[in-house]
């Protein structure tokens, strides 16, 4: 049995975004989206899950960059 450690490979993760409208933008990887980042008058909200509308929350950020990286390192099923 072979034990991998998956804080490196979250950490390794490559994310790309998509401006979906003024203020969200979709966060993602190759295969599938990590969620989306809302910008709410200089406050960034990362929101987990493919559809923003009944996302969850992950957090409230004070650049967007610090949200990308919330929703990069969550964890998420493997």
């Amino acid at each position: 049995m072979t034990t991998i450690a998956l804080e490196p490979l979250r950490r390794s993760t490559r994310i790309t975004t998509r401006v979906v409208s003024a203020g969200l933008v979709q966060v993602s990887t190759p295969d599938r989206v990590l969620g989306h980042v809302r910008d709410e008058g200089g406050v960034h909200v990362a929101i987990k899950g493919p559809n923003p509308a009944w996302g969850d929350e992950v957090g409230r950020y004070a650049t967007q960059g610090m949200a990308l990286e919330a929703l990069r390192l969550r964890k998420r099923s493997v």
